[in-house]
């Protein structure tokens, strides 16, 4: 095929194609003639469009009808068509806009003006391959970075857990066969440090990999009760429960709702951690758990009383390995996880103002 552009004028008479076809020489573009709607949809696939002239009034399928089923069609949707009407037909331009065309003109066609609309046309089909290929090149690095991450995070943990497991076999040989070096209190404390080391490093890579796969990985999903959810998650904190850290209160109704309920755990343990984990003086902070109905879903929410988020924080604060609080040990991911996994579920999460202290998440 032509690598040139590819104009298709659509007219049943071929006069009138003809009068066109010659104005648009000038381009050096690869011209094509249709003599009805019908037959400009038939050619679609074969030349390829870049721009489309298209005659309001024909017989059978007119110009309005014509336009309005080319951007029905998802391969498409993107060439600008410019609408060509006489003097008495100019009612029918507003139909033609509404269906899809980006301008018109009316006959007979001046040729100033149609190269002028065609060029701009043509400029604005560059545009949108230009943005379309970028938004594509763009999709792929972030699958690329995906893949790298979920690979670096997997291939990491099995040797983090080998190299664990060789210690804590060290410290057995240790004990039995030289327990005078545990009995040096320095280096038993340096000894005992190194197995909460490779504790945080392990959750740091289980992190990782909840990030990766939170917006590709989704289990099968089901009718699940959010409260019977929501308690079992609630379960989960018992010890903060038990220290004085929470107090957790409940609002609002919690419905059955299609969903991983495996990845719905997280979403509820990762906001409800953080609420604590960010609790500043607060012991302790009080978490409110609430849900209730919009018009076109459910809206849940996660409310805490501790110091809040800064306003110029919401923005980014749901961006991987960005913390509002860098005094308080974190990765920064738990917010972003959540995120992904709602997205992945049609989802969406925010952050909401609060009138008084603390952080409100609504998803």
């Amino acid at each position: 095929m032509s690598t040139r552009e590819q104009i298709l004028i659509v007219d049943d008479q071929e006069n009138n194609r003809l009068v066109v076809e010659d104005h648009l020489r000038k381009l050096r573009c690869d011209i094509h003639g249709a003599s009805s709607g019908e037959e400009a949809l038939e050619m679609l696939s074969a030349i390829k469009p870049d721009c489309i002239l298209m005659d309001i009034m024909m017989p059978g399928m007119d110009g309005v009808e014509t336009t309005r089923r080319i951007k029905s069609l998802k391969a498409f949707e993107e060439i600008p068509v410019l609408m060509i009407t006489a003097r008495d037909e100019v009612s029918g331009i507003q139909d033609a806009l509404d269906a899809g065309a980006v301008d018109y003109l009316v006959k007979p066609v001046e040729p100033t003006a149609l190269l002028a609309r065609v060029r701009s046309a043509l400029r604005t089909r560059h545009a949108f391959q230009q943005v379309r290929d970028l938004n594509q090149d763009l999709l792929a690095q972030k699958k690329e970075l995906s893949n790298f991450t979920h690979m670096v995070s997997h291939d990491l943990k099995s040797p983090v857990v080998g190299a664990a497991s060789l210690f804590n076999f060290f410290l057995y040989r240790l004990r039995d066969d030289y327990p005078e070096i545990l009995e040096d209190d320095g280096m038993n404390e340096m000894l005992q440090r190194i197995p909460d080391t490779f504790t945080k490093l392990l959750s740091f890579i289980n992190t990782m990999l909840d990030y990766a796969e939170a917006g590709r990985v989704i289990g099968k999903q089901e009718m699940v009760s959010m409260d019977k959810v929501l308690s079992a998650v609630v379960q989960n904190f018992e010890y903060a429960v038990n220290e004085g850290m929470v107090h957790f209160e409940k609002e609002g109704s919690f419905p059955e709702v299609w969903c991983d309920p495996v990845r719905m755990v997280q979403v509820w343990q990762n906001l409800i951690a953080n609420a604590i984990k960010y609790r500043g003086e607060k012991n302790p902070v009080r978490v409110s758990l609430g849900g209730g109905l919009l018009q076109n879903g459910w809206k849940f929410w996660v409310d805490d009383n501790g110091p809040g988020i800064p306003d110029h924080e919401f923005e980014n604060i749901f961006q991987p390995f960005v913390r509002a609080d860098h005094e308080t040990e974190g990765s920064g991911i738990g917010l972003a996880t959540s995120d992904r996994i709602l997205k992945a579920h049609g989802g969406i999460i925010r952050v909401e103002p609060k009138p008084s202290e603390g952080a409100r998440f609504v998803f």
